[in-house]
């Protein structure tokens, strides 16, 4: 049994922390506009291993892609290797969760909550690559990749509530007494950070149609209107309600590690968005403010998961 412990605690952490690479890489082919660098799935360009350059393609690769309902572009080795390596960190992750649900099967007759939370996470990833295929099939449809991003969102929720029960069982959790308020405060925290992180996917893409209009640069925001005012109220929201958060969970001095990462990625989001605003969108800081966003759901969502394992008091 113990040695069933090390390797799940070891095997989830290391999968986590590879979603949130995934995440980041994601981020990455967004917004460098590498989407489309490779106009099939699952092969690039028809191979497992794609081009190094256009001359290892067909004279009228566009045209024929065109035909097959794929929106080729002009072939660019960057963004077709960007988009690959985002491809086969995707794989990396399915192989990190299976490798994962198999160590959670050690703990199918103390604590099968652990295998069934494994076991859908699994599942989901293979969803998540066909929904992924659906993304490109799709000519990267705005709606499609939100819920891509969402289900991301899920698997890591899935993988977290995991290893929480994992931790609150190893530490004999289950007669602490801790207080509703935290419980309550990390799910209206998640449920924010959510709508934040929808909403600035919908923010992504307008400043797309910006760009593709020959807009200035240092005009995306202003004419963005109610979409951009959208995102900033939740951004306000997203700060008081983890500040709230953060808050209750130091005056119990509960978790430190994760108080101290919450109110970190709190302060690099919270001052990313700013540094974004005031410099036009800087196309480097887009995929760090998608992560650290995505991590303050993770880490509220794994108090919240946390707290749930034991006996609450107002």
């Amino acid at each position: 049994m113990e040695r069933f412990r090390s390797i799940f605690k070891k095997a989830s952490i290391f999968t986590i922390a590879n979603v949130y690479l995934l995440i980041l890489a994601g981020g990455v082919v967004r917004c460098t506009g590498s989407g489309m660098g490779c106009p099939d799935w699952p092969k690039c360009f028809g191979r497992w291993i794609p081009p190094t350059s256009v001359s290892e393609l067909p004279i009228n690769y566009v045209a024929e892609y065109s035909k097959q309902g794929h929106l080729a572009e002009e072939f660019n080795v960057m963004k077709t290797w960007t988009e690959y390596v985002n491809r086969l960190l995707g794989v990396l992750v399915g192989f990190l969760i299976f490798i994962t649900m198999v160590a959670s099967l050690g703990f199918w007759k103390s604590n099968r909550s652990i295998v069934y939370y494994s076991l859908v996470s699994f599942l989901l990833v293979g969803f998540q690559g066909w929904l992924g295929a659906k993304v490109v099939d799709s000519n990267l449809k705005p709606v499609v990749v939100s819920i891509h991003m969402l289900f991301a969102l899920v698997i890591v929720a899935l993988l977290l509530k995991a290893l929480a029960i994992f931790e609150s069982t190893n530490k004999n959790e289950g007669g602490v007494k801790n207080s509703s308020t935290i419980k309550w405060a990390s799910i209206v925290a998640c449920s924010i950070i959510i709508i934040q992180i929808l909403v600035g996917t919908q923010v992504r893409q307008a400043v797309d149609v910006q760009a593709l209009m020959g807009a200035n640069r240092s005009e995306w925001l202003v004419n963005l209107g109610a979409i951009f005012s959208g995102h900033v109220f939740t951004a306000y929201m997203v700060v008081f309600s983890t500040g709230f958060l953060l808050f209750q969970v130091y005056r119990r001095k509960r978790h430190p590690f994760v108080f101290w990462s919450l109110l970190s990625f709190l302060l690099i989001e919270y001052l990313g968005g700013i540094f974004m605003y005031r410099f036009a969108l800087p196309s480097y800081m887009q995929p760090i403010h998608l992560t650290c966003a995505s991590a303050l759901f993770g880490l509220s969502f794994y108090l919240y998961s946390r707290e749930s394992n034991a006996t609450t008091q107002n």
